[in-house]
């Protein structure tokens, strides 16, 4: 049930892909005049099975959900999207869209407003870290300026968000990909930026065979190192960007807040986000 506006190409894209055979998706059920959606008093409605179940960061991935994991996604990069739903899609530019904000909100944290507790924390933690931020953004514009001559041609539909917590695991082990939100047309390397720092459902914690497993059911790929570069960048710069300004809105929810506060600063913990994305930048192709 969804109020107000409606984008409806996250359902259309289900519901493809479970026609091409890919049970890893839960798509809408039609209704009887064949809608993926219905608008009634005020809201839009979506029907679909109910599948109890558990996210990834609660329940790690076993080896062979590894492996499984890893063949969803290439079924998913796969799919042969039709034109007309491709044109409703987000195309991937390279435009680092969250850097502009990411400096907007540099530039806020040296005002003498008063401000709340949470957001004098994230003020002090800000101008702590400013350097890896600003770091971050300029890795982000440089890299996006390096892929504007990218081939789009091998654009491929991406999740998007493929992180631990939009994989859902059933009561019988078997695996869902949720939360179609941003799907894209868009390098296979947007969704495979995640393996590494994330698959194993802890970005710290994952083990390199967990990795392997996954790869082992994806197949062999040869992935752009400038590409992972820039996601991994791009990814952190968006998180910052929007836990900045969830964060300095202080007429949120303050419990939600100091959640959102202690994510972002776990982001830039040894081994964690930050460091993974430095890390890709130092070692990738020159």
């Amino acid at each position: 049930m969804i109020q107000g506006d409606f984008d409806d190409t996250g359902i259309r894209i289900v519901h493809f892909l479970s026609t091409q055979g890919v049970d890893a998706v839960i798509p809408p059920m039609p209704t009887s005049s064949h809608e993926l959606a219905v608008h009634h008093e005020g809201y839009h409605w979506i029907f679909s099975p109910f599948v109890d179940g558990r996210t990834g960061f609660e329940s790690p991935l076993s080896e062979q959900q590894s492996i499984r994991f890893g063949q969803i996604l290439k079924s998913i990069h796969s799919a042969g999207v039709p034109h007309d739903l491709q044109e409703q899609l987000r195309q991937e530019d390279f435009s680092g869209p969250w850097c502009e904000k990411v400096m907007e909100l540099d530039r806020e944290m040296d005002s003498d407003l008063p401000r709340d507790e949470v957001a004098e924390k994230l003020i002090d933690f800000w101008k702590r870290k400013r350097g890896d931020i600003l770091t971050l953004v300029e890795r982000t514009e440089e890299l996006g300026q390096r892929l504007q001559v990218h081939d789009k041609s091998a654009f491929v539909l991406c999740h998007g968000d493929i992180h631990p917590g939009n994989v859902m695991i059933d009561g019988d082990s078997k695996l869902f990909i949720v939360d179609w939100d941003d799907p894209a047309m868009a390098p296979v390397e947007r969704d495979l930026m995640f393996p590494g720092v994330g698959l194993g459902l802890c970005f710290k914690d994952e083990s390199p065979e967990h990795i392997d497993l996954f790869y082992k059911g994806y197949g062999e790929v040869e992935v752009d190192s400038v590409l992972l570069a820039y996601y991994r960048n791009e990814r952190v710069v968006a998180d910052i960007a929007s836990y900045g300004m969830q964060l300095l809105n202080e007429v949120g929810n303050v419990e939600d807040r100091k959640n959102g506060l202690r994510l972002l600063m776990g982001q830039f913990e040894a081994g964690y986000e930050v460091e993974v994305a430095g890390r890709t930048y130092e070692e990738m192709d020159k």
